[in-house]
């Protein structure tokens, strides 16, 4: 168990391992643009500093060629959506931007300039961006309604400014000249460059204006943040959904009932090698096990369980205050789901066929441990102490 433990550690630790030396390279390679432009690196230190930036554009040509390649085995039409799709167009970007820069006959301090897409390469790991984008087209018709606001407040604004102010100062002197006036007052919440309205009425469309702009960026963090969260909800609703589909027993539910019951469940990604149930806890929720393989170290043996199966049911069927009954640890990559006892009862009341199909798991389950001799001290399924039976 300690060596799966430790398998499976070393494979996580090594993927973000792998994640932050991308990021410090990048970061370096980046450092190593900005020097680039300074009069103090001259010489050998420049000789070196140029090797290393050009010892990164090869890594990146490597990359966008592993990526390539990766699709292909995959068939043509992998390699065709690759190509297609916005990570090959960054890879591209960022592999070509320097040499196509000095193809053009750009110097050497201009031309790695165009490097500063490779922080572009940053943006395919980062989830959080796709689910930003996704929020952003959910809220199309607020953000418009918003963007119309932003557009009305901007022109009424600049109007009055140079109605009220226009022989006070040369910048409120034309409409176009107030509309940028306007909007740095509205989107920094100051005055530009100093210049204070004269009039009365001009001071005070001024202070209107940037109430207007706290008020509308207000608006704006709120759309997003609200959108953000429904997005969030939404998608692991539907990652719960998913994968509820894919336990068996939980077919008599319905598409009702497996509605209400994904609302229900938490997602746990579990690495290889993790104790996910120890002997002797208390007991406050069961485990349906998405993908992967669990290991259940019973008294007198083990027995393994995957997809499909469930286990820790008796924190559901047995009284509060049960103790887990074994030890259950992943021997590869999980997907769990996660319901605990209260969420169990009222779907149970609403949904008999849940607990009718825990109960005949449990105790098929029992009958198997009879058979093979290695039932715990309690095999009744509906026991206060439970049998292993119950897989913790």
């Amino acid at each position: 168990m300690a060596r799966r433990w430790r398998k499976g550690a070393l494979r996580s630790g090594g993927r973000r391992g792998l994640g932050a030396v991308r990021g410090c390279v990048l970061a370096a390679a980046l450092t190593g643009i900005a020097l680039t432009g300074t009069a103090e690196v001259q010489g050998l230190v420049r000789w070196w500093l140029d090797a290393a930036l050009w010892g990164f554009v090869g890594l990146l040509w490597a990359d966008w060629a592993i990526h390539l390649h990766a699709a292909l085995k995959r068939g043509v039409d992998a390699a065709k959506a690759y190509l297609r799709s916005p990570a090959s167009v960054v890879d591209a970007l960022a592999a070509l931007a320097v040499p196509a820069a000095f193809a053009a006959g750009a110097g050497a301090p201009q031309a790695w300039l165009a490097g500063a897409v490779w922080v572009l390469k940053l943006v395919p790991s980062s989830p959080g961006l796709a689910h930003l984008a996704r929020t952003v087209v959910n809220e199309a018709g607020p953000l418009r309604s918003l963007g119309v606001l932003f557009l009305t407040v901007l022109v009424l604004s600049a109007a009055a400014m140079t109605a009220t102010e226009r022989h006070t100062a040369e910048a409120f002197g034309s409409l176009p000249s107030a509309l940028w006036w306007v909007l740095v007052a509205l989107t920094t919440n100051s005055y530009p460059e100093g210049l204070v309205p004269q009039t009365a009425l001009g001071r005070a469309v001024g202070t209107a204006v940037m109430l207007f702009g706290l008020g509308l960026f207000g608006l704006l963090t709120g759309i997003l943040a609200t959108g953000f969260a429904a997005e969030g909800r939404r998608r692991d609703f539907l990652r719960a959904w998913e994968l509820v589909a894919r336990v068996p027993f939980l077919e008599p539910l319905g598409p009702g009932g497996s509605a209400e019951l994904a609302h229900c469940l938490r997602r746990w990604d579990v690495p290889e090698g993790t104790t996910v149930v120890r002997r002797g806890r208390v007991a406050d929720c069961m485990y349906l096990i998405a993908a992967g393989e669990v290991e259940v170290d019973l008294e007198r043996g083990a027995k393994r369980l995957g997809k499909g199966d469930f286990f820790g049911e008796m924190a559901i069927l047995g009284g509060d205050g049960a103790r887990r009954t074994a030890d259950v640890t992943t021997t590869r990559p999980s997907t769990l789901l996660i319901l605990d006892v209260a969420d169990f009862r009222p779907l149970a009341a609403r949904y008999p066929a849940l607990a009718v199909a825990v109960e005949a798991t449990a105790a098929r389950r029992v009958a198997e441990l009879l058979a093979e001799g290695v039932a715990a001290k309690n095999p009744d399924p509906l026991g206060r102490r439970g049998s292993d039976g119950d897989a913790g």
